[in-house]
């Protein structure tokens, strides 16, 4: 018999894959369970597997145990983790590693087909990542993916939550589309933007979306312009917040816990900022969030979704300067705003060429009110 000194999970895996079983051990334990263990003598002891290869434990003869540290061992027929991570030479990757290793589900790879960053995250998560995925690729990067049979294909997630995936085990892959994955050990970006999908909202695109810190939603109690701006200059748009809003937009919101409250803040820089990870909220407070790739404009007309509506289209919307609301229910087209500019700029020119004959007529006999009905004449003539 072996005795328990030393035993490990990798001394398990070892000795099922040197019986010839390539998923390693199911689960072990030790003691007297059977009257005949007594009938044997105890041949090994000490047994430190640094891998689950064989050729990587040490162990001895010499022993001083006793038959109720004897190891019971079963192996297993197939891959006792549902997800779990190799690198080239088939060696599970520790998992206080964010190494990127080939992504094997139940012993079989994934392809690549609708995979995405959700699907990445979740997967991480499942396997006790609590940070979600690092990065992730695909394609024939070891020579051993040709060993494993393709298993798992189309993961979609709906969000980073393995319990919103759906997948199948019929594929039309090669191993070419094999997806290779790498769990992230510390926090990933603070902040980032999210669509209905789950999917990140690229960083080109003033698309609004689901505000994110840590991959929990942010809820609006005391949220600003100043904090828009500054969580929108944090993620590295210069000129800040577009526009934002609050509430249960999207169904994927649920999946979301939330992480952040009472974001307070003095200026639009992060550092000016103060929040808390406690919170009193329901995701009907989460925040969602545009930032903006260009200088904002002075007056800007925008939709009932907070997009703006674009130069000839004559549709109306809600006015705002430099994205602010000009007066509660004020709406305008895009032609009438152009008017009033345009009007503008004509009173202004009347007003400086008729400036040198104003100043003619006004005399010290002349009261302000004189002045004032003289300036609107000159003005609107």
């Amino acid at each position: 018999t072996v005795c328990d000194d030393s035993f490990s999970d990798n001394s398990a895996d070892a000795i099922c894959k040197e019986m010839g079983y390539i998923h390693g051990a199911r689960n072990w334990t030790s003691g007297s369970l059977y009257e005949s263990q007594s009938s044997y003598d105890i041949g090994l002891d000490d047994v430190v597997c640094s891998s689950d290869i064989w050729d990587s434990c040490t162990s001895t003869t010499s022993h001083n145990c006793e038959h109720s540290e004897d190891v019971h061992l079963a192996c297993a027929l197939e891959d006792p983790l549902m997800f779990r991570l190799v690198d080239e030479n088939g060696e599970t990757i520790d998992s206080d590693s964010s190494e990127r290793g080939l992504l094997l589900h139940y012993g079989h790879t994934v392809c690549d087909d609708s995979f995405s960053d959700n699907s990445a995250d979740a997967i991480c998560k499942e396997m006790g990542y609590i940070h979600g995925a690092r990065n992730w690729t695909s394609g024939s990067l070891y020579e051993s993916q040709s060993s494993y049979d393709i298993g798992l294909d189309d993961v979609v997630c709906s969000s980073d939550i393995w319990d919103s995936c759906t997948s199948t085990t019929s594929h039309n892959c090669e191993h070419s589309e094999d997806v290779h994955l790498a769990c992230a050990l510390e926090d990933p970006l603070m902040f980032r933007l999210v669509d209905e999908n789950g999917e990140t909202i690229d960083s080109d695109s003033s698309e609004r979306g689901l505000l994110l810190h840590y991959g929990h939603t942010v809820c609006d109690d005391s949220f600003s312009d100043n904090s828009a701006d500054a969580i929108c200059k944090e993620m590295g748009y210069i000129h800040g917040a577009r526009n934002w809003t609050s509430g249960n937009l999207y169904e994927s919101q649920s999946s979301y816990d939330i992480g952040l409250d009472d974001v307070v803040c003095s200026s639009d820089i992060w550092d000016s900022c103060t929040s808390t990870t406690s919170h009193n909220c329901e995701h009907s407070e989460d925040v969602h969030l545009a930032c903006t790739l260009e200088e904002p404009v002075i007056f800007s007309i925008v939709n009932e979704n907070g997009e703006p509506i674009h130069s000839g289209s004559g549709e109306r919307g809600l006015l705002l300067f430099n994205g602010t609301q000009v007066k509660e229910d004020c709406f305008f087209t895009t032609e009438t705003l152009s008017v009033m500019i345009v009007s503008l700029i004509i009173l202004l020119m009347r007003f400086a060429e008729k400036w040198d004959m104003l100043l003619d007529q006004l005399t010290g006999q002349v009261d302000s009110f004189t002045i004032s009905s003289l300036a609107m004449r000159s003005v609107w003539t």
